[in-house]
């Protein structure tokens, strides 16, 4: 993001988040400088409100949490992703359509799952996994699918590209 589209971008924040919850009445919160709160207003704010009364701006680590929710910062894979989904583990959950969870589980551990963890995984992954196959299966046969179903076979035909995409660039560095 050049420079240009991060002032459109703080410009689209402040007209369409910030000036409504000032206009609210939302105040600082009193643990933050004021040069501490003009730069947290730099960042997303959660349209949630903070304080005993909600009548706060939330704390700044609960904006950057609900601004890596709404929007994850763009950026490669870390060398934990490439080191997994180089590895047989990764080749393995790419085989089995649940390198989607893997992914999302390395984006917030950050360390290498243990067996435990990988059988947590594959647990949480199993209704996914079916219902893509089931999706998968009924496309196959030419019957109408669900607008529903379409947008859940997009969004996870689109998680499992991005695991190709991080297993390829792991084997093209393993190669290297």
């Amino acid at each position: 993001m050049d420079a240009k589209e991060q002032a459109a971008s703080e410009a689209r924040v402040q007209d369409s988040l910030i000036t409504p919850l000032e206009a609210l009445g939302l105040a600082r919160p009193s643990t933050l400088t004021k040069a501490q709160f003009a730069v947290m207003l730099g960042d997303w704010v959660e349209a949630h409100p903070g304080g005993k009364d909600k009548d706060r701006f939330p704390i700044g680590l609960k904006i950057l949490n609900k601004a890596r929710e709404i929007q994850p910062p763009e950026s490669g894979p870390s060398p934990l992703m490439l080191k997994v989904f180089g590895h047989a583990l990764g080749q393995e959950a790419m085989a089995g359509g649940w390198a989607p969870e893997l992914l999302r589980y390395l984006r917030g551990a950050r360390e290498w799952p243990g067996r435990y963890t990988v059988t947590q995984i594959r647990n949480e992954a199993d209704g996914a996994v079916r219902r893509m196959a089931d999706i998968e299966m009924r496309a196959g046969r030419g019957d109408r699918l669900s607008l529903e179903d379409e947008s859940f076979r997009a969004r996870r035909s689109e998680a499992l590209q991005k695991c190709r995409e991080i297993a390829d660039q792991a084997q093209r560095g393993a190669a290297a």
